[in-house]
């Protein structure tokens, strides 16, 4: 058995993974939006909301937030403008609108010039599910819905990741391979989740 369980996590590890797009240069300038939480589809960049609304601490929020930056100044020589930067240029955008309610993509594109860097990141987290239980047994597990979008200001060259996840129980635990051994078997919390899917994302996107 034990061979077995081994055998089918190196298999899993081989299933098809996302779209890697090309590296970003560590020269260029990316600007990191604050991470999302959209009440209306309007606000999306793709997409529509789940039909059961998610509710997110400020704490997590902050929590994911810190994550990403943390993620992104990695790349030695990277000069990463913050959320708080971002958040200057926002307002100055939402301003100029003569509507409250705006074309998406375009809004953030208009961020993006704001900004004057190469690239501009928008995190977005649509569900957020806390576990109910502990590391080892759970009356409900924790669930994430995330996407990372990369504009590239100056062409408006636009990327997207996209990840969902609800932790199912050992046997599909087993089919998600790396995840599974990284777990190493446990329940985990979606602040965790979301660390993996930062991790996932930002390599898929090319940062």
């Amino acid at each position: 058995m034990k061979y077995y369980l081994v055998a089918l996590v190196l298999l899993c590890a081989a299933c098809a993974k996302p779209t890697q797009w090309q590296a970003v240069p560590t020269s260029a300038t990316l600007a990191v939006a604050h991470f999302v939480h959209p009440e209306n589809d309007w606000e999306l960049m793709a997409g529509v909301l789940p039909d059961e609304p998610s509710v997110i601490s400020p704490e997590s929020m902050d929590a994911i937030d810190e994550q990403l930056l943390s993620a992104l100044t990695k790349a030695p020589g990277r000069v990463v403008m913050n959320q708080a930067m971002v958040r200057q240029c926002e307002e100055i955008v939402t301003a100029s609108k003569e509507r409250q309610r705006f074309e998406s993509v375009e809004y953030w594109k208009e961020v993006g010039k704001c900004m004057n860097a190469d690239y501009l990141l928008v995190p977005f987290v649509t569900r957020w599910q806390e576990r109910d239980g502990g590391e080892w047994g759970v009356t409900r597990p924790a669930s994430l819905t995330v996407d990372l979008y990369l504009i590239a200001t100056a062409s408006g060259e636009l990327r997207r990741y996209h990840f969902e996840e609800e932790q199912k129980g050992l046997a599909e635990n087993l089919l998600q391979g790396r995840r599974f051994v990284k777990r190493k078997g446990r329940w985990v919390t979606p602040l965790e989740i979301a660390a993996e899917a930062i991790e996932e994302g930002t390599k898929a996107l090319g940062l």
